[in-house]
């Protein structure tokens, strides 16, 4: 009795093609998505550093002029022109949203927003704030979900009288582009990848385990028949012995 076997050559050549083609173009799929999401944000950081150096020039504007006053003995408390000054900033450029002139502490002397005035900055601008005058150079934080910059003022003697800050509108926010987002999205992609390349692996787990199988079914059935072909050997020998010892 024979078993008949519906798993032709050409199909058993043509399941691993098909799996590792599968397989390929996933993961040249993955690989592109990487990149993309790797692509934006590398434009997301230049573009934020192209945002920061045009507000950079507005702070060191106000800056400058802030600290001719001061060198011409007008303390920032009480010099009346600060308001209008930031006023004028403010109205030249649609991003920001506010301007501020601080005392040392980060308590808003001056501000396009008013209601501000009086108020400390949050724990991290301030402390931001602090870390940029001890150094020298430009500081960014963000105050809740706004971005905002800032730049110390000096007197003549080189001391902290204050600081000048910034909110603004990022035009780098979208939603492939947050800064929050990028790197989330960066190990969804990968995870995505390497969990597709799972689901296929498990989804042709049973059709390697039953190809396993008829082969070696296949291999049972041929060891079978080397078998009984060897036992009729035997039997024909035995037969030849019998004859000539009869003979």
């Amino acid at each position: 009795m024979s078993t008949r076997n519906h798993d032709t050559p050409e199909s058993s050549l043509v399941r691993p093609l098909l799996e590792a083609g599968g397989l390929w173009l996933l993961i040249v799929l993955s690989g592109v998505l990487l990149i993309a999401g790797l692509l934006d944000h590398w434009r997301q950081q230049e573009l934020q550093a192209l945002e920061r150096a045009q507000f950079e020039l507005t702070l060191l504007e106000v800056q400058g002029e802030l600290e001719a006053d001061l060198s011409l003995g007008r303390e920032l408390e009480y010099n009346p022109r600060i308001q209008g000054l930031l006023l004028s900033r403010l109205h030249n450029d649609a991003q920001l949203y506010s301007l501020e002139v601080l005392d040392p502490d980060g308590r808003a002397l001056f501000s396009t927003d008013r209601g501000t005035i009086g108020e400390l900055l949050p724990p991290e601008a301030l402390a931001a704030a602090r870390q940029g005058a001890a150094l020298r150079r430009p500081w960014n934080a963000s105050i809740g979900a706004t971005p905002a910059m800032g730049i110390d003022i000096r007197t003549p003697f080189g001391e902290t009288a204050g600081h000048a800050s910034a909110t603004y509108a990022s035009r780098a926010a979208g939603p492939l582009s947050s800064r929050i987002q990028t790197r989330p999205l960066l190990f969804t992609l990968l995870a995505t990848a390497l969990g597709g390349m799972a689901a296929i692996w498990l989804a042709t787990l049973a059709q390697r385990r039953l190809q396993r199988t008829q082969r070696s079914g296949r291999m049972a059935q041929i060891e079978a028949r080397l078998a009984a072909t060897g036992q009729r050997l035997d039997e024909g020998s035995e037969r030849l012995d019998a004859v000539e010892r009869i003979e």
